[in-house]
């Protein structure tokens, strides 16, 4: 005869010991699933981060090793004969740091050489200048013209495939002449004629700052002010910037930046150290500490290296 053994189930006291564990594993499940969600996003905003400002220290130190190029040896002498000598056109060795309020909220960076693709001029007989090549000058653009002894800027008053004119009948050009005399007086202005072999090029004129985004204007951003037609145009580069500032190396001393005083001789500067600042309300899904919204860089003045 067999007997039947009963079944039995789990006591209250088992079950809720099973329930506690099961909630004490699934916290620690879930507790590891919302430290990875945080850190991606710390990840994507760093990444984020790193992308754009990779493409701002680009462009940036492209400006600053570009600075005091005029084209031609002539040792920095500069005239622009564009009206009203506004500070973009005015030559002051290529570089002039600006202290925190004069542009924007922080410090700021005028830089200032010839770019583009260059042409030869074969003749000139002001406000003419016959060229060896097409150039990608257009009317109104600002252009520099140099020869071994002197760079000139002026706006483009007419164009041809052959030729670039720089008459006064252009917006900005305060007279036909060039500037004999360095430096150069509008109202004594005398004919200079640049001799062949002279070379053209497009002049460029670029000031950094820091300045209200224009998506949001509680963030500051990194803005790149170039002139384009005469007229000045700001490119917003870089969203979230609180602040920059500027050091700047100087050539006869030891590596040391030092920080922009009106006493600094800016014309001895060979390199300059650049300090972003992240603006920690640009990165609402992470909190990025801030030695990780600090991203500093050094550029070199490839013109003045010795």
């Amino acid at each position: 005869m067999t007997t039947g053994e009963k079944s039995h189930g789990f006591t209250l006291v088992e079950l809720m010991i099973a329930l506690v564990l099961g909630l004490v594993l699934l916290a620690g499940v879930i507790g590891v699933f919302l430290s990875n969600q945080a850190t991606s996003r710390v990840n994507h905003e760093l990444a984020t981060l790193q992308s754009s400002a990779r493409l701002a220290f680009q462009m940036m130190s492209q400006d600053i090793r570009s600075a005091g190029f005029a084209g031609c040896n002539n040792s920095g002498r500069v005239v622009s004969i564009i009206t009203g000598t506004p500070d973009w056109s005015q030559w002051r060795g290529g570089i002039e740091g600006f202290a925190a309020g004069v542009h924007g909220d922080s410090e700021s960076l005028r830089l200032m050489y010839g770019a583009g693709d260059t042409v030869s001029v074969l003749n000139h007989v002001p406000p003419t200048l016959t060229v060896n090549n097409s150039s990608a000058l257009r009317v109104g653009d600002i252009a520099m013209l140099c020869d071994d002894t002197l760079s000139s800027v002026f706006q483009v008053s007419a164009r041809s495939d052959t030729s670039i004119n720089h008459a006064a009948a252009a917006p900005l050009n305060c007279a036909t002449d060039l500037g004999f005399e360095f430096p150069f007086v509008c109202s004594s202005a005398r004919p200079r004629i640049f001799p062949g072999g002279s070379m053209l090029m497009r002049f460029e004129s670029v000031l950094w700052l820091v300045a209200p985004s224009t998506d949001n204007p509680d963030i500051h951003s990194l803005y790149r002010e170039v002139v384009v037609g005469g007229s000045l145009v700001r490119e917003e580069v870089l969203f979230g910037v609180a602040n920059v500032s500027f050091a700047y190396q100087e050539g006869d001393l030891p590596f040391g930046p030092v920080a922009f005083s009106p006493a600094l001789n800016m014309g001895n500067v060979v390199g300059v150290q650049v300090e972003l600042l992240m603006d920690p309300s640009a990165f609402a899904a992470a909190d990025v500490p801030i030695d990780m919204r600090t991203i500093r860089f050094f550029a070199s003045i490839r013109n003045r290296l010795r």
